[in-house]
């Protein structure tokens, strides 16, 4: 096959650069609707999973190397030096592929969950994790890419979670982004009440008088388990909207687990209820 030649950018201060560089900032890809990636592996992830890129910035180097992603692009390609591609990459050691891609479809934003949530199955229960208020993007994308290894089907994301597309999310999330499906909402005990009337036990991994340590609960199919803020936890609301409340039991001494690892170790009992 022919490969298409690359446009050759050689200035900083082209607007495309400086646009791309951009991206780093919320503002900016909420504006642009774009958001960006790097290295060979998410770039190949990326196409096999039909992600809609826009554009890529490779280096010479990484040009030649991977050559066989270039032809017949379906997507603009830009020739950039090494300098350049250090304008607008986020990477300590950069691959020297820089895409930029559209907001995926599989993420759904809703200022309202209607009662009895009618987007989810009531006879099949999917399995679904809820994190309220996870604001550091590296747990959020660690939690993302569990959830997807586990087989989970949905994440639930309260809108003050770090941003799906923030960078450091995206490169934690290791291209499982681009297939879980996230619902991100302004209202989570809602989404909980709406979870609930479809028949989901809806258990808080939080401390309280009456939280029941993990082992001794019975997680079935139709169980969420919902995650809080790194440092404050759930707050009483989002509580009392659940069943009950659940605690992983530590050793003596220990303060908290990671909310990544906490998340993991919830989504493990219900990938071995599934399995039951």
């Amino acid at each position: 096959m022919a490969k298409t030649e690359p446009i050759i950018i050689t200035s900083r201060t082209n607007p495309m650069i400086v646009s791309a560089a951009k991206l780093s900032d919320k503002k900016h890809r909420q504006k642009t609707g774009l958001f960006f990636f790097e290295g060979y592996k998410l770039f190949s992830e990326a196409r096999m999973k039909g992600v809609s890129i826009q554009s890529v910035f490779v280096t010479e180097r990484a040009y030649r190397t991977y050559a066989h992603l270039f032809e017949e692009p379906d997507f603009s390609v830009f020739l950039v030096s090494d300098a350049v591609y250090e304008k607008i990459s986020a990477e300590n050691a950069p691959q020297g592929i820089f895409c930029l891609a559209k907001h995926l479809d599989n993420l759904n934003f809703y200022n309202t969950i209607y009662k009895k949530g009618s987007h989810l199955s009531t006879i099949i229960y999917e399995r679904i994790l809820i994190c309220d208020g996870l604001r550091d993007p590296g747990n959020l994308g660690t939690v993302i890419r569990t959830a997807n290894a586990l087989g989970f089907d949905r994440l639930v994301l309260s809108a003050d979670c770090a941003d799906v597309y923030n960078p450091k999310t995206v490169r934690a999330a290791m291209g499982a982004l681009f297939d879980i499906q996230a619902d991100i909402t302004q209202d989570i005990p809602a989404y909980i009440t709406s979870l609930r009337q479809c028949g989901y036990q809806v258990q808080a991994a939080a401390l309280s008088d009456d939280a029941q340590p993990l082992h001794t609960i019975s997680v079935k199919d139709n169980t969420v388990f919902v995650i809080g803020n790194e440092g404050h936890g759930l707050s009483q609301e989002t509580i009392r909207a659940c069943c009950g409340t659940v605690i992983i039991p530590m050793t003596d001494g220990a303060e908290s687990l990671n909310a990544s690892v906490a998340a993991a170790i919830l989504m493990w009992e219900c990938q071995k209820a599934h399995k039951e």
